[in-house]
């Protein structure tokens, strides 16, 4: 929240804040050519060789899936924490007590906006990639199990 001291102040504050929104819209935009490589933990690199084949990596596929639920288990911790957070505060005796308070218990709460809001939807945005990762995991192994199943009936044929 900006002073105002009389009317042209407030003009010239206007005048800024609009022409940093022109600057703004007046950037150039990043490429995706200047985006970097994802690094880390799921992010390896998918090598062909020659071949019209991809091979999935399942420990690294369950190494991933294993780093998601340790940070499950840290942001339930701090969900946990955070609902402390959500509790009335005990009342001051100075003239923003009572806007204090109600700005805490919006910002720890559980209402959108929330610390607790944000956390829950963190946790459900982990959930629902350990779940992604698990599907594909468990389809392509079915996938490789059918192949090898079908490569050692066609053997026996032979």
């Amino acid at each position: 929240m900006a002073t105002v001291r009389d009317e042209a102040d407030a003009r010239r504050q206007l005048r800024a804040e609009h022409q940093r929104e022109k600057n703004e819209r007046d950037e150039p935009r990043e490429n995706a050519s200047a985006v970097a490589m994802p690094q880390g933990t799921g992010a390896a690199a998918l090598v062909a060789d020659g071949t019209d084949v991809l091979e999935l990596d399942y420990a690294e596929i369950d190494a991933a899936k294993n780093a998601l639920d340790a940070r499950h288990q840290e942001l339930s911790g701090y969900l946990a924490g955070a609902r402390d957070l959500g509790t009335p505060l005990a009342d001051g005796k100075g003239p923003v007590s009572h806007w204090m308070r109600r700005s805490f218990g919006l910002r720890g709460g559980a209402e959108a906006g929330g610390v607790q809001a944000a956390l829950e939807s963190y946790l459900g945005e982990l959930a629902s990639l350990r779940q992604a990762l698990e599907t594909v995991a468990t389809a392509h192994r079915s996938n490789d199990e059918e192949a090898a199943a079908s490569l050692r009936t066609g053997e026996r044929d032979a």
